[in-house]
């Protein structure tokens, strides 16, 4: 009977756009809609538009196990971090992202948006670069936990998609790269840039730069930047 009851309960919670009976404790029943329950009281209106303030504790057990009910639903369809607004980067990256699968750069399909983005200006011509990114590889590689705080995107400043290629896969970069093509598009990222490469930028998800590897016009470097991702990006 009990397992009846609930089922009937989470029947009428479904249809809740519908009217249902209420019964207070003197016995009397009344056919009305719930309207919202605020402060222990259930507001109850009818088809003729009359509305009832009732406590709950003077409803019957039924209609409150059916408020409990409710609430847990509301509980249940409460935003969380995975139905946040996107980002400002997300329509923007949506369908330019590659990355090295095996040993071939695929097509990448971001699941959920990171915390923070890394943007990596870097190129496979540039030394310092290639001196850095095996750095940034450990160091992204180390973080396997905190993946969903932030994520390095490698936007690239090689002279041609084959010189990119062969940078990404000889360096093993783990993480997504905008695409060959889409580079000069992305006028929403490369304002990021500074004057030179290797440069690493981190943001939050409005665009707001929290740390840069230049300070002004000065150029501090990558590694401060990525020294400054765990700190910057923890606890959100």
């Amino acid at each position: 009977m009990k397992v009846i009851l609930t089922t009937l309960l989470t029947t009428t919670l479904i249809l809740s756009a519908h009217a249902r009976d209420w019964t207070n404790a003197a016995g009397k029943v009344i056919q009305a809609d719930l309207v919202e329950v605020k402060d222990n009281i259930a507001v109850l209106k009818t088809s003729g538009g009359q509305t009832y303030n009732v406590s709950v504790s003077q409803l019957s057990a039924a209609d409150q196990a059916f408020l409990k009910l409710a609430s847990d639903v509301k509980k249940t369809d409460a935003p969380t971090a995975e139905t946040k607004a996107a980002s400002i980067f997300k329509d923007v990256l949506t369908g330019k992202l590659v990355s090295l699968q095996g040993k071939t750069i695929k097509k990448y399909v971001m699941e959920s948006e990171p915390e923070h983005y890394a943007f990596y200006f870097s190129a496979h011509w540039c030394p310092p670069c290639r001196a850095f990114t095996p750095e940034l590889v450990k160091f992204y590689n180390a973080q396997e936990g905190r993946k969903k705080q932030f994520e390095i995107i490698f936007v690239s400043s090689d002279q041609d998609e084959n010189q990119m290629e062969e940078y990404i896969k000889g360096d093993s970069m783990p993480w997504p790269a905008v695409n060959f093509r889409s580079v000069d598009r992305m006028k929403e990222i490369k304002k990021y840039a500074g004057t030179g490469i290797p440069c690493l930028v981190l943001v939050d998800r409005e665009g707001k730069v929290l740390s840069h590897s230049y300070e002004g016009k000065t150029y501090v470097g990558p590694t401060k930047v990525m020294n400054d991702i765990p700190r910057l990006t923890a606890g959100k």
